[in-house]
């Protein structure tokens, strides 16, 4: 493929599915530049409505998700039950950024994806800083967590 202009290949890695898409960034330097020049992977990673909100009550044991059905796109299930811990106790959403979800457990925190239903369990919290989660999936694939000290 190192024979084909650049915009043969990119009519050609468009057609992939988002993962191939992502993973295709990997095989040539070129071919990332095609991919990340043309924005191609852009409307696969970021979404361009919202599919759901997740809400902390205070009078309700844990977050809701309110979302609306949809034909189109596979439902996000709002049940955070495969979470450590999630159905004992009220256990808040502190953040969220670009699909991701900051979930705090008795001062452990966890990122969450709740589309894929995966979790990563972070180190304990520092009660005299706020976390904050910040993810860009169009830059990288992975998460930051970085803690503000709290105002008194």
């Amino acid at each position: 493929m190192e024979a084909l202009p650049d915009d043969v290949l990119a009519n050609i890695v468009r057609r992939f599915q988002a993962c191939d898409l992502a993973a295709s960034r990997c095989v040539r330097k070129a071919w990332r530049a095609i991919v990340d020049a043309r924005g191609l992977l852009l409307p696969h990673v970021l979404p361009h409505s919202v599919h759901g909100i997740f809400v902390n009550y205070i009078d309700y044991e844990r977050p809701h998700c309110f979302s609306r059905p949809s034909a189109q796109k596979p439902m996000i299930d709002g049940n955070l039950d495969f979470l450590p811990s999630y159905t004992e106790d009220f256990n808040p959403i502190v953040d969220h950024c670009n699909g991701l979800l900051l979930y705090e457990n008795y001062n452990v925190l966890y990122v969450v994806n709740p589309t894929t239903r995966q979790w990563d369990r972070l180190r304990c919290k520092d009660v005299d800083h706020h976390p904050y989660l910040a993810f860009d999936p169009a830059v990288s694939p992975h998460h930051e967590v970085f803690f503000n000290p709290r105002h008194t």
